[in-house]
């Protein structure tokens, strides 16, 4: 239980800026056993959203508390994946791997990944906003944990693209092993779950919603793997990011796709 606690915190501290114990530590191999818990921390982020979304609800419009919602969220993780959606984005412009990985190592930003992040940030409020806010809420748990429980496949599929001296996340295995993904396969569940109940509970009909939501995170999901395998030849953290941004969205876009229930 301890060593679960241990990964679960190490997960936290690598993904967000939220505290700590001071027993949690870190060593050698931790981030390895941390990453299927990056599911649980993407609901933790996403229920936070999710709180002040629906108390921001009572007082403003569905399109600033989506705003306030989204915001907390990334001010939770420091904007970690929207930086490394902005160097994705940047480095699309180079069929060159060598290149795509020199221009998300460079800390500048260039107009396409200002772009991106611009239109990433709108199309989320925007799909957002359509949604009652309870059920939205819900869907953000379910974006923030599910977007990050892809990343685990996403590890274990591709190789590290760069080279693994002084990288923070080369850490990560490409070995399969069992229990971890019972584990993941648990913590996706756990967060998507709220949702379905909440379609349930006050209009069946939302199911769809439910299910359109996952198939668009799951295609984006796989496209944006079979990019970091195009164009990179493997992921980096900035790419990892970019999945993440790019998940979340689509399946906000997919929940709201059925908004005349």
């Amino acid at each position: 239980m301890k060593k679960e606690l241990q990964a679960f915190f190490s997960a936290v501290q690598f993904l967000t800026r939220l505290p700590v114990p001071d027993w949690t530590g870190w060593e050698a191999g931790r981030l390895d056993r941390a990453t299927p818990h990056f599911t649980l921390v993407g609901g933790v982020v996403g229920a936070i959203g999710g709180i002040v979304l629906l108390i921001a609800s009572v007082f403003f419009t569905p399109t600033i508390a989506s705003l306030l919602g989204i915001g907390t969220a990334i001010l939770l993780t420091g904007a970690l994946h929207e930086d490394g959606l902005a160097d994705f984005a940047d480095s699309l412009g180079s069929r060159d791997p060598v290149r795509a990985l020199a221009i998300m190592k460079d800390s500048h930003i260039g107009a396409f990944g200002v772009i991106t992040l611009i239109i990433v940030l709108a199309l989320k409020v925007a799909a957002l906003a359509t949604l009652p806010p309870l059920f939205g809420a819900a869907a953000l748990i379910a974006a923030h944990g599910l977007s990050r429980a892809w990343l685990y496949p996403t590890v274990k599929a591709l190789n590290y693209a760069r080279d693994t001296k002084d990288a923070k996340v080369a850490p990560i295995s490409r070995d399969i092993v069992r229990g971890e993904w019972v584990r993941v396969v648990a913590f996706a569940l756990l967060v998507f779950v709220p949702m379905v109940i909440v379609a349930a509970l006050t209009n069946p009909l939302r199911l769809i919603s439910c299910a359109l939501a996952l198939f668009a995170a799951t295609a984006a999901m796989l496209t944006t793997l079979n990019t970091m395998k195009v164009r990179t030849g493997g992921w980096t953290g900035d790419t990892l990011g970019a999945q993440q941004q790019l998940t979340e969205t689509a399946f906000l876009i997919g929940a709201s796709a059925w908004i005349s229930i």
